[in-house]
């Protein structure tokens, strides 16, 4: 820009002045300033200079085109959902050689699927598991008759106690559990003194809950355990190490069967192990827990489609996820270490009728037995495994099931301390193209600001919403219809984020003077930055550390991708429409990647809903749908500055009205015909109350229908009188939970939580158990102020036991293996509680006799 000072025009090209005087009103140079300057000064200025361009008016893009775009991310979300389930081919059993050790078949895993299931529920105890039981070990012998390695088969019955760590601990006891195994032998082998060499441990079990098949909890993987070991035994050369497939049968009882594996001989050579579960149905199996790194190397390295997700072990951790495995008991009893996998999709039919064969897609299983196949043999025939390792810390993830991401806990911190470092230096970089100034950094803080406010306007929003939605109209309608959670979560957080982001924006253009395509850039960088510092903060915090490359990934993304879109910017003249092209490409990956954690995270949290004890399970799945939103909103943020404010309200209206619609449309939470079913448990039961002289004081017979979702107890009994049953009943139990243990509900452990809003229907008593269950004093034994009690209990095959102390008496001893720790406090007073599992059929169940020692206070001194 000129000065005119006298005669004289001071020209100013960045901090350089050159003099030209003025002769007839004309500037004529008073030396060449081109031969004056060096050629590495003119590089430099072609290099660094600003282009014109970037103050010049750009013609902003239609309002209505913001539909499209809203289309197109829609669309996108479809194909990433497409992406989910995709599914390898099926291989028939005739496709495959007789000595092919590498080809899964689902057509031969589907044969063993229905020979391992049966026709009924295989719950341990029951006579029909002991059934169930004998053919699995028929299958096993008849696959090492044929087996060209060594394969050894047992059957292994064992009993046992523990404590078990949960919510609400306990002593967890089991007699006669049943565990089939098969040991293909390696190079490893067994050794002459009887002692057996280093072993890969594959789990899986085959019992179920009393109502469903558990065609997916657990028989896929059963079954895919058996496809396996058969391949692997037409190997012609031994695997490393020897590979131990568990079958064990008293999972769904407490995680019976796989602690008692751990008395099993064949236990003490296992160096790590890979544990095979489920919580859904369909999909791909996901790894949501991993204690050694080696085995996720060798995962990440072999299989074609990994799927694997950390966040899983933080949501375990905190117990977002109400489920456990067997991988409890390996890592905290047997010091194994290795992979979790499980089935996570439609959550709706875990534990319920739907667990069934006919829900099953069509290469489910083959895609589940591809990754088996590729990984044992891998992990098997690894040098490295020899030993155990001290479990670690890692965070790892999959990009579209393209390609695994992993790294330790001390590289987390410094990946996303870089990250958010580079993050940060992408936004200087911003600040270098449009011209570093005190300016550019005020405005850019500025709009900083006008992002958390857009953003803070659609959290306000949808908090507006919820608890209206939740008082007048139906939770839960997600357990149905799971699309509903983008027009009352997502949309209305976008729309108000959006039109906010526009309103600021209208007001900061009067102040600056750069283009539309240069405001969007600022957005972003602010974005960048907001991100960047977010980042720091979760780094500060080890705890966040499974779940921060939700931030760390499209940081990452996206930076990079600003440096092409900066770099274009500078020297290209872009028209919005091209500019919104570009931004759209270059949003693909991180847009995709945040979509894929949304549709699995929603797939896995939605069906949780339906078993959750709270009164407002809305709230919760609000605050992870939007924090979702807001997440990839991030990843395309700026680009809606390009779109005209002129009629946006009446782009934007329409949307808004649609979502408000269905905000209040009361669609049933539930489907009759399909897997989103109401769950109800119902526990028809005799309470006998007795003295301390062993003298029956009262007896309540009914009908115990616990709280697990919102509706569970509310809508018992109209249905009942719909179909003419009124029964007397009783809802409120907060007094009795406050006087008494459990509630004085025959329930305890993991129902005692939602004991308290539980219905009680009475009616005549449940038919008797032959024999009766009772509980009796066989001799008691005093020596001063200590007291040993000896029982007898005859019951069912399940059974659980409470001791209560009274007060100034103190249980310091029993016969149980497990240590005497109490498991909660109820009144100042310790409660003890003892689960029981006969875990085997027979025709009659031994009595279970035990001992407990007290020491009475009032004898002291």
């Amino acid at each position: 820009m000129g000065v005119i000072e006298g005669e004289t025009i001071l020209v100013k090209r960045k901090n350089k002045f050159s003099k030209s005087h003025v002769i007839d009103g004309a500037p004529t140079l008073e030396y060449d300033e081109k031969r004056d300057e060096k050629p590495w000064q003119r590089v430099m200025y072609k290099v660094t200079r600003k282009g014109t361009h970037l103050h010049e008016p750009v013609k902003s893009i239609p309002a209505a085109v913001l539909i499209v775009l809203l289309g197109v991310y829609l669309l996108l979300a479809y194909l990433t959902q497409l992406v989910e389930d995709d599914m390898p081919r099926v291989i028939n059993e005739l496709d495959v050689a007789k000595d092919n050790s590498e080809t899964f078949s689902e057509e031969a895993a589907w044969r063993y699927l229905h020979i391992i299931q049966g026709t009924e529920p295989r719950v341990s105890g029951t006579k029909y598991h002991l059934q169930k039981t004998k053919v699995l070990k028929d299958l096993l012998d008849s696959i090492a008759e044929q087996s060209n390695l060594l394969i050894r088969t047992d059957w292994q019955v064992v009993s046992g106690d523990y404590w078990l760590t949960l919510s609400i601990p306990y002593v967890n006891m089991y007699q006669n559990v049943s565990n089939i195994i098969a040991l293909l032998e390696g190079e490893s082998g067994l050794h002459p003194n009887g002692t057996i060499g280093t072993s890969l441990l594959v789990n899986c079990h085959y019992d179920s809950v009393p109502f469903a098949l558990g065609t997916s909890d657990n028989v896929i993987f059963c079954a895919a355990m058996v496809e396996t070991l058969s391949k692997l035994s037409r190997r012609s050369q031994k695997l490393r190490h020897n590979v131990i497939f568990l079958f064990n049968g008293a999972e769904e009882m407490a995680l019976h069967g796989s602690h008692a594996f751990l008395q099993h001989e064949w236990a003490k050579g296992v160096t790590n192990v890979v544990n095979l579960d489920s919580a859904g149905m369909n999909g791909k199996p996901i790894i949501f827990q991993a204690s050694d790194t080696r085995l996720l190397s060798i995962y990440k390295r072999v299989v074609n489609r990994p799927n694997a997700q950390s966040i899983g072990e933080f949501m375990f951790a905190n117990g977002i996820i109400p489920s456990d495995t067997d991988f409890r008991i390996w890592r905290d009893f047997g010091n194994f270490h290795g992979l979790d996998i499980a089935f996570m999709k439609w959550g709706h039919v875990y534990h319920t009728r739907y667990d069934h064969h006919d829900m099953l897609k069509t290469g489910v299983i083959q895609n589940a037995g591809n990754m088996l196949l590729a990984l044992v043999p891998a992990v098997a025939g690894d040098a490295e495994l020899e030993t155990k390792i001290e479990p670690s810390a890692v965070v790892y993830f999959d990009f579209l099931n393209w390609f695994l991401v992993s790294y330790s806990f001390g590289a987390s911190v410094a990946v996303d301390l870089l990250v958010a470092i580079f993050g940060g230096l992408s936004v200087a970089y911003y600040v270098w193209v449009v011209g570093p100034s005190i300016a550019t950094v005020q405005e850019l803080l500025f709009t900083v600001l006008g992002r958390l406010l857009s953003m803070l306007a659609g959290m306000l929003v949808v908090t507006i919403f919820v608890p209206i939605m939740v008082a007048t109209t139906v939770q839960l309608r997600y357990l149905a219809q799971a699309w509903l959670v983008v027009p009352i979560y997502w949309l209305p957080y976008v729309i108000t984020a959006v039109c906010v982001a526009q309103v600021f924006d209208a007001w900061r253009t009067k102040k600056c003077s750069f283009n539309r395509c240069i405001r969007a850039m600022q957005a972003q960088a602010a974005t960048r930055l907001i991100l960047a510092v977010i980042l720091i903060i979760m780094t500060c915090i080890p705890n966040t550390m499974t779940v921060r490359y939700f931030v760390t990934v499209p940081l990452f993304i996206i930076s990079v991708m600003s440096l092409a879109s900066l770099t274009v910017i500078r020297y290209v003249r872009l028209e919005a429409w091209q500019h919104l092209l570009m931004e759209t490409l270059w949003s693909l990956p991180s847009t995709m990647f945040i979509l894929t954690l949304a549709l699995r995270f929603c797939a896995m949290m939605l069906p949780v809903m339906g078993r959750n004890a709270s009164d407002t399970p809305d709230y919760l799945v609000a605050i992870i749908n939007t924090g979702i939103a807001v997440i990839v909103l991030y990843t395309i943020s700026g680009i809606e500055l390009l779109f005209s404010r002129k009629h946006l309200w009446i782009v934007v209206a329409p949307v808004a009205i649609a979502c408000i619609v269905l905000m209040f449309i009361p669609f049933s939470p539930y489907q009759d015909e399909g897997p989103s079913v109401q769950r109800h448990y119902w526990f028809h039961s005799e309470i006998i109350s007795y003295n301390y002289n062993n003298m029956e004081t009262e007896r309540v017979a009914g009908i115990v229908v616990t709280k697990h979702d919102t509706y569970s107890t509310s809508r018992v009994l109209p249905a009942l009188s719909e179909k003419g049953i009124n029964l007397e009943y009783r809802l409120d139990f907060r007094e009795d939970c406050e006087r008494y243990v459990h509630c004085n509900l025959p329930l305890f452990g993991v129902w005692f939580e939602p004991l308290v809003d539980s219905l009680f229907m009475y009616t005549g008593p449940p038919a008797p158990f032959e024999p009766d269950n009772t509980i009796s004093l066989s001799s008691r034994i005093c020596n001063g102020n200590v007291c040993t009690f000896d029982f007898i209990m005859i019951g069912p095959d399940h059974n659980s036991l409470t001791i209560w102390p009274r007060e100034n008496v103190n249980l310091t001893s029993w016969t149980f293996d497990s240590p005497v720790k109490s498991s909660y406090i109820q009144n100042d007073r310790p409660v003890y509680i003892i689960y029981h599992s006969i875990a085997t059929y027979s025709e009659v169940f031994a009595p279970m006799q035990f001992s407990v020692t007290v020491s009475l206070k009032w004898f002291d001194g």
